[in-house]
């Protein structure tokens, strides 16, 4: 089950990453067809949010990422009552 949550949450932030990757590219293509003061502070602001609205996604990817490793890893923490006997 958790196995299943972590790959539907993956799913999920791949698909939020290309959404916003889309909307990024969409941005730059208005900014670059912008004609008039207006146009072009209008797709300066769209441009702007797009790559505000990418870098999070792609954080909180990053982030479930890292967990997602984190939680793989073996608890490899030291039993100090092991350790202390282990000498004796």
């Amino acid at each position: 089950m958790a196995a299943e949550k972590r790959m539907s949450e993956r799913d999920r932030l791949v698909d939020e990453v290309r959404l916003a990757e889309a909307e990024w590219r969409q941005a730059c293509v208005r900014f670059d067809d912008a004609l008039g003061a207006d146009q072009v502070d209008y797709a300066i602001y769209l441009l702007e949010a797009a790559e505000q609205k990418l870098d999070m996604t792609l954080r909180r990817a990053r982030m479930h990422w890292h967990n997602d490793q984190a939680a793989e890893l073996p608890d490899l923490r030291l039993d100090t009552a092991m350790v202390g006997s282990e000498g004796a």
